[in-house]
C-alpha cells in the first residue's frame, strides 16, 4: 500500500471539500444579500408601479370626461342636422332662397347658439370660396366632403371675424341628394364644455388639425410645457379636434404573487445566512485542521520513504555544464544547432463567443483588404453587394463621387444622405459623404432613419436628391445604396451610368459642405397633419429590429392610434427574425402579439421601413395585393378614372377591383425604382407591389414608404365602425401561395429566365414577359422572375380553387425541370 499517495489523496479530498464550505458560505452571503436588495426593489418598484398606474387611470379618465363634455354640443348639432324639420326647410331654401329665414329661426331655436345656415345645390353652381364667407375655402372643402358621401367633420376657423365652427350635412329628403347644408356655430358653445381638471394629468390641451399646415391649439388648461413635442392624443369622433395629454409610459405591475414570492426569498435567504454564521466557528476550525495536514505533506522527502517500501529509488538529477559558443568554437567543435523552442498552441476562445452574434458579425473594415469596385453591384434599381467582398466604403466614396457629379450636372443638389440600422452603415455612410463632397456638391446628414424619412426630407428641404444607405430586407452582411436625383430614383441606365463615370474617371473636383440636420420630428409633424383616425383603433408594429423602430410607433400615435410596438429596438444583426415581411414565417410573433394584446390589427416593416406587411387578430395574413384593393379604391374615391399600377406578382382580381372602383389597371414590371418611374411618365397616383411596397402621389411624394403607407391603411380602417378585420375579409381573395424562392449562383437567375422564355409552352394561356414570365389562366396564374436584388428565382401562383392552384403549380414544375433538372423547387 502506497501511504504517501494515500495521504496525498486524503489530503486534496479535504482540500476540496473545505474549499467547497468555504466557497458555498459566500454564495449563502451573496443569496441573502441578493435576498435583501430584492425585498427593498420589489417594494420600491411595485409602490412605483402603482402610483404609475394610478397615474395613468387618472390621465385616461380625465381624457375621458373630456372627451363626454365635448360630446354634448357636437351630438346636440348633429341632432339638429339630422331633424326632419331642418331637412324639409333646407330642401324649401334650394327652391327659394328667402326660406333661409325660417330655417335659421327653427334652427336657432333648437340651438341659440347657431349664427347662420347656408343651403348649397349639388352642382354648386356659381359658388366661389368667397361666396362662403371668411373660412369660405374650409367650408368648400366640408362641402365636396359631404358631396361625397364622406362625413364633414367639425371644425373651428380662425379669419379676419370672429371664429365659428361650422358642419355640413347632406340634404337627403326622400334618399335623394339635392344639396348641402352649412350650419355656423359660436364657438364658445363648443369650447365652454372643455373645462377638464389637470390635478392628475398636469396639462391638457384641445386642438385641431388644419390639412397640411401645422395643428392649431383650441383650448389649454395647465403647464402646456409637460405635454412635449408628441403627447398622446384622442380623437373627437366625427370632429378635427384631439385631446392632447402627456405621453403615458406603460405600466407593467410586477403583481402581488411576484412579490410575495420575492419576499418569501429574502426571508429564506436572511435565515440561511444566520445559520450560516453560528457554525461559522465549525469552519475555522476545520480550516486549522486542513493547515495541519498540509504541513504534515510538507515533511522531507526522506521521511516518507520510510513509510514507503514499495517506492522506486530516487534517481540523481542530471546536471548538464552549459559552455559558452566561443569556448566551442576554441575547442574546434561544431557548434550543435539550437532547434527553436515549439510556440505553445494558442488557446481557443470559450465556446460562448462562437454563437456571440454580436460580436462574429460586427463589421471592421481595418480589418479586410480593400475592396476592388465590381459592375456587379450596379443592378436594375439600385447597387447592392455583400461587405467587405463587393462593398466597403472606398467602394461607397466612389459611388458618392459619381452621385455628387451627377447632383452638381443636373442643378440638383445638395445631397440628403441617410442610413438604416446596419452595422457596416456608419463607415459606408462615410465614405459615401466624403465623395459626395469632394465633388463640391453639399450634403445634408440626416443620420439613422428610415428610408421614407429620406425621400421626405430630399422633397421638403433639398431638391429631391437623396442617398438610402440599406440593405432592406437583405442578409445582415449585405448592403446598398437607393440613389434618388432631382426627384428622380435612378433605375437601369442611370445606375450604370454611375459606374461608367466612375471607371472613365469623368468625375467633378471640389469641396462641398456638410449639414445636419433631425428631420424626424417634422416628418411625424407632416403626416399627422394630413392623417388622422377617426375611431380608436390599436394596433402591433413589428419593427423587426430595424431602422423602422426609430419613428414608426410615435408616427402612428401621432395620428391616434394606440400603437404597441413589437422589436423596436434598431440592431444590425436582426435577433428575434428576419426584417422581411414577405415571408410568413417573420410574422408569427406579430401573430401571436396582436392575439396576446387583443388588437385591431399588425403591421410589419421590413429592415429599412419602406414596405409594410398586415396581419388580422384571427392570425390572417393580408397578402400586399389584397392591401391595395383597399388602398386603390379609397385613392380613386378622390381621383377618378386614373390609371393605377401593380407588378407582375400581384393577384387576379387586383385589376378588376380598379376597374369596378372607377380606375385603368396596368401591369408593370417589379422594381421600385421602375415603377416610381413609370408612375411619373403616367401621371398614376398610386401604385403598389406583393413585395409590400405601395407609393403614393396622392397627398404625398410618389415614393415607397412603409410607414406612411400603414398610416393611409389605418385612415380608411379607422373611417369605418366595421371592425377591420371584417372590412379586409371582404376582400377577393383566391388561393395563393407567398412569393417563393428558389436559390441560385449570381448571375444564374437571369439566365434561367432566357432559357425558361424560350423553352417554356403554356397553351391556351396569356403570357406575358415584361419581368420574366408569367401565364395566366381562366381559373389561375402562375410566375417565374428572377430578383433583381439578390440571385434568386421569384415563383408566384394564385387561383380560384385549391385543385386549379395544384395544376398550375405542377405545370410550372414540370417546365422549370426541363430547362434545369437540378433546381431545388419549393413547390
Amino acid at each position: 500500500m502506497n501511504i504517501k499517495t494515500n495521504l496525498s489523496d486524503k489530503v486534496l479530498a479535504t482540500k476540496w471539500l473545505s474549499g467547497k464550505k468555504h466557497i458555498s458560505k459566500w454564495l449563502i452571503y451573496l443569496v441573502a444579500l441578493f435576498s435583501l436588495l430584492a425585498i427593498g426593489a420589489s417594494f420600491w418598484l411595485g409602490t412605483g408601479e402603482w402610483r404609475a398606474s394610478r397615474q395613468a387611470a387618472a390621465v385616461e379618465a380625465e381624457a375621458t370626461a373630456a372627451l363626454e363634455q365635448l360630446g354634448e354640443p357636437i351630438q346636440s348639432l348633429k341632432r339638429v342636422l339630422r331633424d326632419r324639420q331642418v331637412q324639409a326647410l333646407a330642401t324649401r331654401a334650394l327652391e327659394d332662397p328667402e326660406k333661409l329665414e325660417d330655417l335659421f329661426a327653427y334652427a336657432n331655436g333648437r340651438i341659440p347658439q347657431i349664427s347662420a345656415v347656408q343651403v348649397l345645390s349639388r352642382d354648386l353652381r356659381g359658388v366661389s370660396s368667397e361666396d362662403l364667407g371668411p373660412n369660405g375655402f374650409a367650408v368648400l372643402d366640408m362641402v365636396l366632403s359631404a358631396l361625397a358621401g364622406k362625413r364633414a367633420l367639425l371644425q373651428v376657423h380662425n379669419a379676419v371675424k370672429p371664429p365659428v365652427l361650422a358642419d355640413a350635412a347632406p340634404v337627403k329628403p326622400e334618399d335623394e341628394l339635392l344639396g348641402v347644408l352649412v350650419v355656423t356655430l359660436d364657438p364658445a358653445f363648443l369650447l365652454s364644455a372643455f373645462q377638464p381638471e389637470t390635478r392628475q394629468v398636469g396639462a391638457i390641451r384641445l386642438s385641431q388639425l388644419n390639412g397640411r399646415q401645422p395643428a392649431s391649439n383650441l383650448a389649454e388648461v395647465g403647464d402646456a410645457a409637460m405635454l412635449g413635442d408628441f403627447p398622446d392624443r384622442m380623437s373627437v369622433p366625427g370632429t378635427l379636434f384631439r385631446i392632447e395629454i402627456p405621453r403615458q409610459q406603460p405600466v407593467i405591475l410586477l403583481g402581488y404573487p411576484n412579490l410575495i414570492l420575492m419576499a418569501l426569498l429574502g426571508i429564506v435567504g436572511v435565515a440561511a445566512a444566520v445559520l450560516m454564521r453560528r457554525s461559522n466557528r465549525q469552519w475555522r476550525l476545520e480550516r486549522r485542521a486542513e493547515e495541519a495536514r498540509t504541513k504534515a505533506q510538507r515533511a522531507p522527502v526522506e521521511a516518507e520513504a520510510e513509510f514507503a517500501e514499495d517506492a522506486p529509488p530516487r534517481k540523481p538529477p542530471v546536471l548538464e555544464v552549459v559552455r559558452s559558443t566561443s569556448e566551442i568554437e576554441a575547442a574546434g567543435e561544431e557548434a550543435p544547432e539550437v532547434e527553436p523552442e515549439e510556440e505553445p498552441a494558442p488557446i481557443p476562445p470559450p465556446m460562448h463567443l462562437k454563437y456571440n452574434v454580436p460580436e462574429q458579425r460586427k463589421l471592421r473594415e481595418s480589418e479586410h483588404e480593400p475592396v476592388e469596385l465590381r459592375s456587379e453591384i450596379f443592378r436594375a434599381y439600385d447597387i447592392r453587394g455583400v461587405i467587405n467582398r463587393t462593398l466597403d466604403s472606398g467602394v461607397a466614396r466612389q459611388v458618392g463621387q459619381a452621385v455628387g457629379t451627377k447632383a452638381l450636372q443636373g442643378d440638383a443638389g445638395p445631397v440628403v444622405v441617410a442610413r438604416d440600422g446596419r452595422l457596416s452603415g456608419p463607415y459606408l455612410m462615410a465614405g459615401m459623404i466624403e465623395g459626395i463632397l469632394s465633388t463640391g456638391c453639399d450634403v445634408l446628414d440626416i443620420g439613422a432613419v428610415p428610408t421614407g424619412v429620406l425621400y421626405f426630407a430630399a422633397h421638403e428641404i433639398a431638391a429631391g436628391s437623396g442617398v438610402m444607405i440599406t440593405g432592406s430586407h437583405n442578409p445582415p452582411d449585405y448592403n446598398g445604396f437607393k440613389i434618388m436625383i432631382g426627384g428622380d430614383t435612378l433605375h437601369g441606365e442611370s445606375i450604370a451610368g454611375l459606374y461608367e463615370s466612375i471607371v472613365s474617371g469623368r468625375l467633378e473636383s471640389g469641396q462641398g459642405e456638410l449639414t445636419s440636420k433631425n428631420v424626424v420630428p417634422d416628418y411625424i409633424a407632416k403626416i399627422a397633419g394630413d392623417i388622422q383616425v377617426e375611431r380608436p383603433l390599436k394596433v402591433v408594429a413589428d419593427c423587426g429590429n430595424g431602422i423602422g423602430g426609430v419613428c414608426a410607433a410615435d408616427t402612428l400615435r401621432a395620428i391616434g392610434v394606440e400603437v404597441l410596438p413589437l422589436f423596436d429596438e434598431v440592431d444590425g444583426t436582426f435577433p428575434n427574425h428576419h426584417p422581411d415581411p414577405s415571408e410568413p414565417e417573420n410574422l408569427a410573433d406579430l401573430i401571436d402579439s396582436v392575439r396576446l394584446m387583443d388588437a385591431d390589427l399588425g403591421l410589419a416593416f421590413d429592415g429599412d421601413a419602406d414596405r409594410l406587411g398586415v396581419v388580422t387578430l384571427a392570425g390572417d395574413i393580408i397578402f400586399p395585393d389584397r392591401v391595395m384593393m383597399l388602398l386603390a379604391m379609397d385613392v380613386l374615391d378622390r381621383v377618378p378614372g386614373a390609371t393605377i399600377i401593380y407588378d407582375v406578382k400581384c393577384t387576379g382580381h387586383l385589376p378588376e377591383v380598379i376597374r369596378k372602383a372607377g380606375g385603368v389597371p396596368m401591369m408593370y414590371k417589379t422594381g421600385h425604382s421602375l415603377i416610381k418611374a413609370k408612375m411619373k411618365e403616367i401621371g398614376s397616383p398610386f401604385a403598389g407591389e406583393m413585395s409590400g411596397h405601395f407609393f403614393f402621389k396622392e397627398r404625398w411624394y410618389g415614393v415607397d414608404d412603409g410607414i406612411y403607407s400603414a398610416a393611409r391603411l389605418l385612415e380608411i380602417l379607422g373611417s369605418s365602425e366595421t371592425p377591420p378585420e371584417a372590412i379586409l375579409n371582404a376582400l377577393p381573395s383566391s388561393y395563393s401561395t407567398p412569393e417563393l424562392k428558389v436559390q441560385m449562383q449570381e448571375g444564374e437567375n437571369h439566365r434561367f429566365i432566357e432559357g425558361f422564355q424560350a423553352a417554356a409552352k403554356f397553351g391556351d394561356a396569356r403570357i406575358s414577359t415584361i419581368d420574366g414570365l408569367r401565364a395566366d389562366f381562366d381559373d389561375g396564374w402562375g410566375l417565374v422572375r428572377a430578383s433583381n436584388t439578390t440571385p434568386i428565382l421569384v415563383v408566384r401562383f394564385d387561383a380560384d380553387t385549391e385543385e386549379a392552384l395544384a395544376r398550375i403549380k405542377e405545370e410550372f414544375r414540370q417546365q422549370m425541370l426541363e430547362v434545369r433538372a437540378d433546381l431545388e423547387l419549393p413547390f
